[in-house]
C-alpha cells in the first residue's frame, strides 16, 4: 500500500453535494464520478490505492470508500458520508472481472467488501506498520493491520502473483542503484537511497508497487 495524499475535491462533487442536502453515493451522476477517478489517477499516480499495480484508464478505476458506505450490521448509515471525498480510494478491480474468479482469488475492495480497515490510508504512520518478507509478501506486525492487508485486502493473492511481483520490482531497483553506485563510495550509496527515497515519497513519482521499495528504503535509511 501506498500514502494517500488527497487534494481538493472536484468542484462537480462540491457542487453536487451543495445542491443535493439529502443525496447518497447511488444518486452520484456518472459525469461527477468521472471527475472523481480522473482526479485520483492524477493524484495516485495511476496506481491502485492497494494493491498498487498500474490503473491504464481512469475509466478502469474502481472509487472506493476506506469508510464502508454500508457497515456491517449498520441499522442507518449516513448518507453525507458516502460523498466525502476524503474517504474515497481510487483502486483496481481486484482481478474480479476474471469470468470465473473464485472469491478467494480477488484482492482489494473486490475482496474487502463492506469490511473496516485499521489502516488509516491517508496516514504515513500507519502505513509505515506494513512490511515485507523477503519472498515478497506483505504482512504487519500489528495483528489488525495484518489482517487487513493480508485477510481482508488479500493482497499476498498468488493467484496474480502479488508476492513474486513485488520481489522482482524491489530486486530490479536494487540491481539498478548497485549498478549506478559501483565503484563509489558509501556516501555515494546513501545519497543515492535518498534521492530515491525522496523521488518516491516527496516528489511523488510513484511506480507500480513501490510499497516494497519505500519500506526498503526506509529500514536502509533508518527512517522511522
Amino acid at each position: 500500500m501506498i500514502v494517500i495524499k488527497r487534494g481538493k475535491e472536484p468542484d462537480s462533487l462540491l457542487e453536487f453535494r451543495l445542491q443535493n442536502p439529502e443525496a447518497d453515493y447511488e444518486d452520484m451522476p456518472s459525469e461527477v464520478r468521472n471527475d472523481i477517478r480522473e482526479q485520483m489517477c492524477q493524484e495516485q499516480e495511476h496506481l491502485c490505492g492497494y494493491c498498487m499495480r498500474r490503473i491504464k484508464a481512469f475509466k478502469n478505476v474502481r472509487i472506493e470508500h476506506c469508510k464502508p458506505r454500508h457497515p456491517q450490521g449498520e441499522i442507518e448509515h449516513d448518507k453525507r458520508a458516502t460523498l466525502d471525498f476524503k474517504w474515497m480510494i481510487g483502486v483496481c478491480h481486484g482481478n474480479s472481472l476474471v469470468r470465473g474468479v473464485k472469491p478467494e482469488d480477488t484482492t482489494c475492495d473486490a475482496h474487502k467488501g463492506n469490511a473496516e480497515l485499521t489502516i488509516n490510508p491517508y496516514n504515513e504512520d500507519s502505513i509505515r506498520k506494513i512490511k515485507y518478507k523477503s519472498d515478497g509478501r506483505i504482512y504487519s506486525e500489528d495483528p489488525e493491520i495484518d489482517c487487513d492487508v493480508t485477510e481482508t485486502l488479500n493482497l499476498n493473492c498468488e493467484a496474480i502473483s502479488l508476492p513474486q511481483t513485488r520481489k522482482n520490482v524491489l530486486m530490479a531497483e536494487k540491481n539498478r542503484i548497485m549498478k549506478k553506485c559501483k565503484g563509489k563510495s558509501q556516501d555515494a550509496f546513501m545519497r543515492e537511497l535518498r534521492r530515491t527515497y525522496e523521488s518516491l515519497v516527496q516528489e511523488r513519482n510513484l511506480t507500480p508497487y513501490c510499497g516494497i521499495i519505500i519500506s526498503w528504503l526506509e529500514e536502509k535509511l533508518k527512517i522511522s
